[in-house]
């Protein structure tokens, strides 16, 4: 899809498809040939969850709107996204909790902490199984995918997962696709603990900042990000495909 100079698109096709960014599209009808481009794209490739996100000010666009429910696509999410600049950034990478990747541990194993840490989870859920995400993940990170699954330790118990990667498309974008914790280890300190350290691996992997986003009724998220140094810089609403999921 190349229709909109500066679109940003999360492709993890076909489980799921996320346009994050509509780029700078210049009219209405610009903006209906993206949906129209992109709804053969999803049809062709059988994708099962697809979401468009807007700024401010383009879902202040009413005529956008109108647009976006034509085809069927509906509010689902409020989020609020964060930004950290990591050149400064210092941590030991050293303390309490333990890091093992997938390669570590086990696929499985993996996928049975990310499946118990959305339990209770404030953002708005996935229409995904955690099987379906995790094979979108691989696709849309591509082959060093594995360098990204984090299992957190504490003693011998599995606490969280992190998922810290250089956004593709970028050189030096730090995101985490997915930061969760099981749910006893919650409101603790774990959260900002993990985070911190995620960012240190993200340094690792030569990101200078980190873009990260949570949902506006994911109050210890944004808690999270505040006492880690990232400052909330955009809101933006995420709007879903209906009829398309799991």
């Amino acid at each position: 899809m190349h229709i909109s100079l500066g679109l940003k698109i999360l492709d993890g096709t076909p489980n799921y498809f996320v346009i994050e960014d509509i780029g700078r599209v210049s009219s209405i009808r610009h903006f209906e040939k993206l949906l129209q481009e992109m709804m053969v794209y999803v049809r062709e490739n059988g994708i099962q969850s697809v979401s468009i996100v807007l700024n401010e000010k383009e879902s202040a666009n009413i005529e956008y709107l109108d647009l976006l429910r034509t085809f069927d696509f509906w509010q689902q999410e409020t989020q609020y996204f964060y930004k950290r600049d990591l050149s400064s950034f210092k941590h030991s990478g050293k303390g309490f909790i333990e890091i093992k990747s997938i390669e570590q541990t086990s696929a499985d194993l993996f996928k049975e902490v990310w499946q118990e840490t959305t339990i209770g989870m404030l953002n708005a859920s996935s229409t995904l199984s955690v099987e379906k995400e995790f094979i979108g993940m691989k696709s849309e990170l591509g082959h060093d995918y594995a360098k990204s699954c984090l299992i957190a330790f504490y003693g011998n118990s599995p606490i969280g997962i992190t998922m810290p990667h250089i956004e593709p498309g970028t050189a030096d974008e730090g995101r985490i696709f997915y930061f969760g914790l099981l749910p006893r280890y919650r409101r603790k300190g774990w959260g900002s603990i993990l985070h911190k350290l995620s960012l240190y691996f993200l340094k690792n992997m030569g990101a200078s900042y980190y873009i990260g986003a949570t949902g506006h009724k994911n109050i210890p998220m944004q808690r999270i990000f505040q006492v880690n140094g990232c400052q909330m810089f955009e809101k933006k609403f995420t709007y879903r495909l209906k009829g398309h999921s799991n």
